[in-house]
């Protein structure tokens, strides 16, 4: 995990509270939504409509992931979605942009593990522990799934 993630999740304060205030911000973009499709189809939709279908092939394949930039994101959601998630988890948009970049196709990848989307009876209901995931991201216990 690059520096500027554990930089960012230092000024979030403690592990437990920077992975439960990132996940609250993904859970928002996976579960509630902003007014448009929601859960991990409607996450996939929006980066693919944003023409980053490529990278997220690579999230949902099971090969390595393409990374994602904080430009990237920044395309995808609005800046006023940005200031609100960074208020609530206590950051700078930009700041936030920077670890959605990093955590966005680790999420993708731990909730397609058989490399392909999940049927969209089976989506529903099955949200990660994305705490549980962030901070597994934020110690480095886990790393890009293997090809």
């Amino acid at each position: 995990m690059s520096g500027l993630l554990g930089q960012v999740m230092g000024m979030l304060g403690g592990q437990g509270g920077q992975a439960s205030a990132l996940s609250g911000v993904l859970q928002q973009l996976l579960v509630a939504g902003d007014g448009q499709q929601t859960g991990l189809a409607g996450l996939v939709t929006r980066f693919q409509s944003a023409g980053f279908g490529q990278q997220v092939e690579s999230w949902i394949g099971t090969g390595s992931n393409m990374p994602l930039s904080p430009d990237q994101v920044g395309q995808v959601f609005s800046a006023d979605q940005l200031r609100d998630w960074a208020a609530r988890a206590g950051t700078t948009p930009e700041a936030l942009q920077g670890v959605l970049a990093q955590a966005i196709p680790h999420v993708v990848d731990h909730m397609t593990p058989q490399g392909q989307m999940p049927a969209q009876g089976q989506a529903q209901g099955q949200m990660p522990d994305l705490a549980g995931l962030l901070g597994k991201l934020l110690g480095g216990g886990e790393g890009p799934r293997a090809a």
